[in-house]
């Protein structure tokens, strides 16, 4: 006995199997796409000390977009060693993982999964070659965080309790004064004793006044100006402000110039100023006409001081290669062409923020400025 299928139910049983085929197709491109398999992609390498519970097909991101997979894991051969991972990044984002991005593991969220974030590098760095190494940075755990953190609540109640000791300490003390004890005890309750120490103050800050006048007056005189212009400058405000002279500049770009956060001169940098120099040479300049070097920075390291600090390192690291290189310091057999190197860390000097002239400029920048007298 034989069962004819008719055309609809043989249709609909077509249909149904296309849709199972086409479920079954899309569900494998997602997996595939998952692991970025099926389309174009690069690999790279990273060495870490510990992985921190990144697992093998971990997500790669690329400042916070998916980029990639950690395809393998490998052990290290000894103890100690740092574990490799070798990684599949999409190909599209070639142009953002530069030659000297960093790799870093990171959380999803406060307790989330651990991913590899990459952080691509300068712009104007090579794109990272097929295969290349990426630089790591050291993974911070949340348990050492709160260590730290116990630690750090630790030392502050030892502060509180000797906080605490030493206010007891300066009550007593203060009590002492109030009753007339001791030599500040009576100082205080002596009216002739107290104007007399006021007199003796107003005329040391006298005498430093007039002996602050008489050290300005002798950095001025030969030979003691000699030692102050060894140093490059002697006045940072009014370094720059010289109105009776005409005043001509080049601008280079600390980038350019320095390792990154560095007062070293690179070899791009050399060349800069071996152009420097052929400029300045270029025109026989008089020997009356000074040098001023000024560096500038936009303070990436946080802290004022230490912006000053580095911006005259480098300030001075020009001065030392346009003169030893260029002798650029050189009128004559017995006499010495001026130059200033001044750093400013993040401040504009005084005499420029008033009349505007820094408007426009790069704030990491080195300025070679010349100042010929005008008679």
């Amino acid at each position: 006995m034989s069962h004819e299928i008719s055309r609809t139910r043989a249709l609909l049983n077509a249909i149904l199997a296309l849709a199972v085929i086409a479920v079954a197709g899309f569900g494998a491109t997602r997996v595939a796409r998952r692991h970025w398999q099926g389309q174009k992609t690069f690999s790279a390498r990273v060495e870490m000390a510990q992985v921190g519970g990144l697992e093998l097909g971990g997500k790669v991101r690329v400042q916070g977009i998916d980029a990639g997979v950690v395809e393998a894991i490998i052990p290290p051969s000894l103890p100690g060693k740092p574990i490799s991972l070798v990684l599949r990044i999409d190909e599209g984002l070639r142009h953002l993982v530069r030659s000297d991005a960093t790799a870093r593991i990171t959380a999803q969220g406060v307790i989330g999964a651990k991913i590899l974030e990459i952080v691509p590098g300068r712009p104007d760095a090579t794109p990272l070659a097929d295969g290349g190494s990426l630089r790591a940075e050291p993974t911070v755990e949340f348990a050492d965080l709160l260590k730290d953190a116990a630690s750090a609540l630790k030392r502050i109640d030892s502060v509180a309790r000797s906080a605490e000791t030493g206010l007891g300490e300066i009550t007593a003390i203060a009590a002492e004064i109030r009753a007339g004890r001791g030599t500040l005890g009576k100082l205080v309750r002596d009216d002739e004793a107290y104007q007399r120490l006021i007199a003796m103050s107003t005329r040391g800050e006298k005498a430093l006044g007039d002996l602050d006048e008489n050290l300005a007056a002798l950095k001025r005189t030969w030979p003691i100006s000699r030692y102050f212009n060894g140093r490059g400058f002697d006045d940072r405000d009014r370094v720059l402000f010289q109105p009776g002279s005409e005043r001509e500049s080049r601008t280079l770009l600390v980038d350019n110039l320095f390792e990154p956060g560095r007062a070293v001169l690179t070899s791009g940098g050399r060349k800069e100023l071996d152009d420097v120099a052929r400029w300045f040479f270029k025109f026989h300049r008089p020997k009356t006409t000074e040098v001023v070097i000024a560096a500038f920075t936009d303070d990436p390291l946080g802290d004022e001081d230490l912006a000053q600090a580095l911006t005259q390192e480098q300030a001075e690291a020009v001065r030392r290669y346009l003169t030893k290189q260029h002798a650029l310091d050189s009128t004559g057999w017995f006499s010495s062409r001026k130059i200033a190197a001044v750093g400013f860390g993040t401040q504009a000097p005084r005499t420029l923020a008033e009349t505007g002239a820094v408007k426009g400029l790069p704030t990491r920048r080195v300025e070679i400025i010349l100042f010929t007298p005008q008679v």
